[in-house]
């Protein structure tokens, strides 16, 4: 991905909740329990903002330094948690650490969003030591993607919260992602999410409208936590899945998987973002990505479109988790029926 670039700062604001509707999740196998939706508030100038590693570890310090900057040029106040920089293997800390880093960034009321360094792997290792009754008592905006994918569908399953699937510091935070970022966060506005003429053209694989409500990530997570009653039920839902440097079988194997555990055949319309580098390394004995995606979309009576910008690409939209959502696989977009923050 490309470095951070700067950016001039813009205003933003504090963290509430609003109870609205319902989402269910499993506390204990076969124990369904009710949790209301919640929304955090804008962010605004002078707002305190935490960065934690709840994953890997960055091989570069400079790219702590440099989201700090990034974040002190939008106005914010940044307090990085110690294990920011911090290494372990490929980790960045013990379990239990990142576990109490990202706990601590929580419970701290001064904090009013949480953003991470980056991604990697080790998010869905500690799940267990995650208190979701402590974050649904000081809800505040959490964004990240990629392996932070784990973070954000648990916690909004878990809490009702609402989260955001965008750039973690060592992505690109250009003027396009951050269009989305400051509309999205700072004024509560309801997007409607396009590609663009410099973007990859849309390809309609069933065409139609479907609303529903927005789930997903990076494939791979996803695909991984299947079965550990840490993702939604997924009946009505609109999900989205994007990856990285996975061969199309791999990406043929994770997408069986979803459907044969009902998850494909369940939702309401399918969004596939960038799947970047998922190419083959012997292209005359394999699928293209296309291939792979058209087997298993084409014969959905559902609508299902490829290629929006969100993921392990540049100029990424910023998705609200949990919000209620309309796509058109015809036309390629997402519209908000909602707003993903509360305004003050």
């Amino acid at each position: 991905m490309q470095k951070l670039s700067r950016r001039n700062a813009v205003s933003m604001i504090g963290l509430s909740f609003l109870g609205t509707s319902c989402l269910s999740f499993k506390k204990e196998p076969g124990e369904m329990i009710e949790r209301d939706k919640m929304k955090p508030a804008a962010l605004k100038k002078g707002d305190l903002v935490g960065i934690c590693a709840p994953a890997g570890c960055v091989s570069d310090p400079g790219e702590v330094r440099e989201f700090t900057d990034v974040l002190k040029d939008l106005g914010f106040k940044v307090r990085n948690g110690k294990n920011v920089a911090a290494r372990y293997g490929y980790f960045s800390a013990t379990d239990e650490a990142r576990a109490a880093e990202f706990m601590e960034l929580i419970r701290d009321e001064e904090v009013k969003g949480i953003f991470f360094v980056r991604g990697g792997w080790g998010c869905s290792r500690i799940l267990p030591f995650i208190d979701f009754d402590v974050i649904r008592n000081n809800p505040k905006v959490i964004m990240g993607f990629s392996d932070i994918t784990t973070l954000l569908n648990a916690i909004t399953l878990k809490t009702g919260l609402i989260t955001f699937h965008g750039p973690n510091g060592n992505a690109s935070w250009n003027s396009r992602t951050m269009e989305y970022f400051h509309k999205l966060l700072f004024h509560g506005e309801s997007l409607t999410f396009y590609n663009r003429q410099e973007d990859l053209r849309i390809r309609t694989i069933s065409g139609g409208i479907a609303e529903g409500e927005l789930v997903g990530g990076n494939l791979t997570v996803i695909s991984s936590l299947l079965g550990s009653g840490y993702l939604p039920e997924w009946s009505g839902k609109i999900v989205f899945l994007e990856d990285l440097k996975e061969e199309p079988y791999r990406i043929d194997r994770m997408l069986t998987q979803l459907k044969m555990a009902g998850v494909l055949n369940g939702v309401s319309g399918i969004i596939l973002g960038a799947f970047r580098d998922c190419v083959a390394e012997e292209p005359d004995r394999a699928f293209t990505i296309d291939e792979v995606f058209d087997q298993h979309f084409k014969g959905l009576s559902k609508p299902v479109y490829a290629n929006a910008q969100f993921g392990h690409v540049v100029n990424k939209f910023v998705l609200p988790v949990g919000t209620q959502v309309r796509i058109n696989a015809n036309k390629g977009t997402i519209e908000m029926l909602e707003s993903g923050v509360i305004k003050s």
